[in-house]
């Protein structure tokens, strides 16, 4: 094959199609394979596909025979499967596509576009940038050729790769003839197909999920219509049966939440019709994620708002939706009261933890340290507590009070002494650091004791102890669940990812699935894959399913956190980026709603705290949404604290977010017409058509922690976590604001380097 010609109708028809801006479509996949060469025909959604003898013509009925784009296979190779994946390949064809939307419509070039104006050429830039490697390229000559002479415009993309000398790359006439003798011949055949581009022009994803919400599922859409919305990835994996471990992957907003709510419908209806006995745990992370699957599941599943129970003697098949605080604190029943435990959720527990240390490590640090450890500790740890602010300081001893010693060495100081510490933690050189940590965590659990409550840790380890006994091992043969669903699992840590086994029967122990990106992990942040595959005690290798296809985020938007986890990756060998193999689902209609992402300096934190909602109501009238579909993202606990006082004071219409995925109080929001708020902790979970991102300046994103390094890694590499988070809530756009007095983000140089941010009043 020599050519493939795509005349302009087809270009506006493929760059609006849902299901061929992915390869995870099966669609998709055609229209590759026919761009490789290994596929001759395509009549679907009103485009058709003729295969001429040297090439191919895209085309629709509505042919225009003068305009469109030519891929000229005698120097372009981008096509060709051992340069690129099929993923890559359908991701370069739609953005060359809409830089030829752009052209014939006179619209200005996207930020991955750039011109060469003497040479008549535009670069394509079809990739995010990763540093340390060469960038993919692909060049497109305008109207070069004869043909321009007699009406016909064509652009012709004649180079592609990292490394070109399009000096010596030379454009085909003789494929360029062809192609337009080829169209010349087409004869058009009515099509009998009804293809309307704005049925296929929805989205999948949490933001399609409850009635009169824009963050949960379409109450009119029932589990049977999800079928021709769902990607062949996301298919294999809903409608499948469990055999063994599963895991999920997939950066935020790839719909794996769905998918797992999903697959959990699909199960319990297989079984209710084969009359088989079929019981599911589906565990999330917060009560207010765990309400919120409650309400897609009915939502997908009216019929089985029965099924959802508890008891697991209630039911012939039955699902029970809980968290796993909450699982535990009904397992222990009698054996823990409500008035022992902190709160049912472990996040809010967790939240009450960091008081508590807060309180033990100064009467700690003013009496024992002084007086007894002092003498006793390293110079790097008595350099590191001299050189820490206490919030850093607070949050790190959190870390190590759960993660290290309750979760991997149980409490025992012998076993914590000897344990393989982090790369990214408090600097233990010799045991008497060690044991002045340890009596921190001796000191925090007399203050628990001293108000008789229990933690989270304490809860989860309790019945943990609990269930492996013999007794209850005996048991678990007749009693448990056939398989366990775990949402958000990089939500948890290592305690809490050891019960999970114990909730199946003995006889489906291994089957558990698990949705994890653990570039968005605030549990146990260090933990390896084979440590998690120990948790969960699973004796074989889970199979594993990636979705790749983000469905929330414009482009531009996920190459602003693809940057961000890219930076990550490159200071923290253990940091993951999700992003690296992701494809986009926006059509070009979606795109046009889309603005680029803004990094806006304020000259004073008081003037920013007014600016935000200036431009949360400019936000309002540009993206005609809704108040409640735009979300101001607050980085510290005194700004978000500042910013609800003058909301008040001046009447401003906001709802708070009071937990992680808090779904009830943007419901809330969206009744009443306000302005969603909340910290960046707690906007995990959620999406909104537009963000204001405050706050997101020199030592505040990361805070300024330390003159040490080793707490400036944790708490940096945190922050990597929370801006990606954060970025991510976002469907078409996204202002980031910061104070000019301070200075710009350490965390955003990069992408302002590379221009993936337009930075706004910084520089005057």
């Amino acid at each position: 094959m020599k050519y493939i010609f795509v005349t302009l109708d087809a270009i506006y028809n493929i760059v609006s199609n849902r299901y061929l801006q992915s390869s995870e479509f099966g669609n998709a996949q055609i229209i590759a394979n026919i761009l490789i060469g290994k596929e001759n025909a395509y009549n679907k959604d009103g485009l058709i596909y003729f295969k001429a003898k040297d090439g191919g013509v895209f085309y629709t009925n509505g042919i225009n025979r003068n305009k469109g784009i030519l891929f000229d296979y005698s120097s372009f190779d981008a096509f060709s499967e051992s340069n690129n994946t099929i993923a890559n390949i359908i991701t370069i064809f739609q953005k060359v596509l809409r830089y030829a939307v752009r052209y014939f419509e006179s619209a200005p070039l996207s930020p991955s576009e750039k011109a060469i104006p003497e040479k008549n050429t535009i670069i394509v830039y079809p990739f995010p940038y990763v540093p340390a490697r060469d960038v993919y390229k692909i060049f497109v000559d305008k109207n070069s050729t004869k043909w321009s002479r007699k009406d016909k415009d064509f652009l012709i993309a004649y180079a592609s790769g990292t490394v070109i000398n399009d000096e010596k790359v030379g454009i085909s006439q003789t494929n360029i003839n062809k192609a337009v003798t080829d169209i010349a011949s087409i004869t058009i055949i009515p099509n009998t197909e009804n293809y309307i581009p704005e049925d296929v022009d929805k989205p999948l994803g949490i933001v399609e999920l409850v009635e009169n919400t824009p963050l949960s599922l379409d109450s009119s859409l029932r589990f049977e219509d999800w079928r021709p919305y769902l990607t062949t990835s996301q298919t294999k994996f809903v409608y499948s049966d469990v055999n063994g471990p599963e895991r999920l992957e997939g950066a935020a907003g790839t719909g794996k939440t769905l998918s797992m709510i999903l697959r959990a419908v699909y199960l319990l209806k297989q079984h209710i019709e084969q009359d088989l006995d079929y019981h599911i745990a589906f565990i999330t992370h917060s009560l207010a994620t765990k309400n919120h699957i409650i309400d897609i599941f009915k939502s997908l599943y009216p019929d089985g708002a029965k099924l959802i129970t508890s008891n697991l003697n209630e039911n012939k098949v039955s699902i029970n939706i809980t968290t796993l605080q909450e699982w535990s604190i009904n397992y222990l029943g009698n054996d823990i009261s409500s008035t022992e435990y902190i709160d049912k959720d472990a996040q809010d527990s967790k939240a009450f933890q960091q008081l508590i240390i807060e309180q033990v490590w100064k009467e700690a640090y003013a009496s024992s340290f002084q007086s007894t450890y002092k003498a006793l500790c390293s110079k790097d740890f008595t350099h590191f507590i001299a050189t820490t602010t206490e919030g850093a300081l607070i949050e790190m001893l959190q870390y190590e009070i759960a993660i290290l010693i309750k979760g991997r060495a149980s409490g025992d100081i012998d076993v914590y002494k000897s344990l393989l510490r982090p790369k990214y933690s408090i600097p233990c050189r010799n045991e008497g650091d060690l044991a002045f940590i340890f009596s921190i965590y001796m000191k925090y659990q007399e203050h628990l004791e001293r108000s008789g409550a229990y933690d989270s840790d304490d809860i989860i380890l309790t019945a943990l102890g609990s269930i492996n006994t013999p007794i209850i091992r005996r048991r678990r043969m007749q009693e448990g669940y056939s398989v366990c669903f775990i949402d958000e699992t990089h939500m948890f840590n290592l305690n809490e990812l050891s019960l999970f086994h114990y909730l199946n029967k003995t006889e489906y122990a291994r089957n558990i699935i698990y949705a994890i990106d653990k570039s968005q992990a605030v549990g146990d942040r260090d933990i390896s894959n084979d440590n998690l595959q120990t948790a969960l005690q699973l004796s074989i290798n889970a199979s594993s399913q990636r979705f790749e296809t983000v469905f929330r985020s414009s482009p531009d938007i996920i190459n602003l956190a693809f940057n961000i986890l890219s930076s990550g990756a490159t200071l923290f060998t253990t940091f993951e980026n999700p992003l690296e193999k992701t494809s986009f689902n926006f059509t070009s209609q979606e795109e046009k709603k889309c603005r680029f992402p803004q990094y806006i300096g304020i000259n004073g934190e008081q003037k920013m705290i007014s600016e935000v909602f200036i431009l949360a109501d400019k936000l309002h009238k540009e993206c005609e949404c809704k108040k409640s579909q735009i979300l101001i993202t607050i980085t510290d606990d005194l700004l978000l604290r500042n910013i609800e006082k003058y909301a008040q004071e001046n009447n401003k219409p906001i709802e708070v977010l009071k937990s992680r995925g808090d779904f009830f109080s943007v419901q809330q929001a969206n009744k009443r017409n306000l302005y969603v708020i909340g910290g960046i902790d707690y906007v995990g979970g959620l999406e909104f058509d537009a963000e204001i991102i405050v706050g997101v300046d020199k030592n505040r994103v990361p805070p300024a922690s330390t003159k040490n390094m080793d707490s400036y890694h944790f708490i940096n590499y945190a922050w990597h976590n929370r801006l990606y988070v954060a970025i991510t809530r976002t469907k078409y756009a996204l202002i980031i604001l910061g104070d000019k007095t301070r200075g710009s983000s350490e965390l955003l140089e990069s992408a302002l380097y590379l221009n993936l941010i337009e930075k706004v009043n910084w520089d005057n």
